[in-house]
């Protein structure tokens, strides 16, 4: 999945497999986050050498290979707790952030641990970082 159009499709019909650490709501809640922080800004980037060296060669292999694996379980830094969203919430907060994204105009922030990213590569991360979640395999 790496396409915003993708994660829309699948957003009513999606089931976390058993066994996950966060509820419906706060996983789309969590994916909300991350596209909203790649506009406003992530609150608490890693550090220059993650951002410069090691998090752009990750980025470059998630890109290449179409498929993201990560910590199933780890919040983005910095983030506001993810609270108690039902999956109603979660489903609402996640389509406007891709409608917020979508419509947005401005530059980019960047990624707390990859650094500087393109519009194209943050939908295509945006959307696979979901689509892990939807698969409950963690690195």
């Amino acid at each position: 999945m790496t396409r915003f159009d993708q994660v829309l499709a699948a957003l009513e019909t999606f089931r976390l497999p058993l066994g996950t650490a966060w509820t419906e709501g706060q996983v789309l809640v969590h994916c909300a986050q991350s596209v909203e922080f790649s506009l406003t800004g992530f609150p608490k980037p890693r550090s220059l050498i993650v951002r410069k060296l090691f998090g752009p060669v990750v980025m470059r292999k998630f890109l290449k290979n179409g498929v993201m694996s990560h910590d199933l379980a780890a919040e983005i830094p910095g983030a506001p707790a993810l609270g108690s969203p039902s999956r109603e919430e979660g489903i609402a907060r996640l389509k406007k952030s891709i409608a917020d994204f979508r419509a947005h105009q401005g530059p980019l922030k960047p990624h707390f641990a990859y650094g500087e990213v393109t519009r194209e590569q943050y939908e295509a991360l945006h959307s696979m970082h979901f689509a892990n979640h939807l698969t409950g395999q963690a690195a």
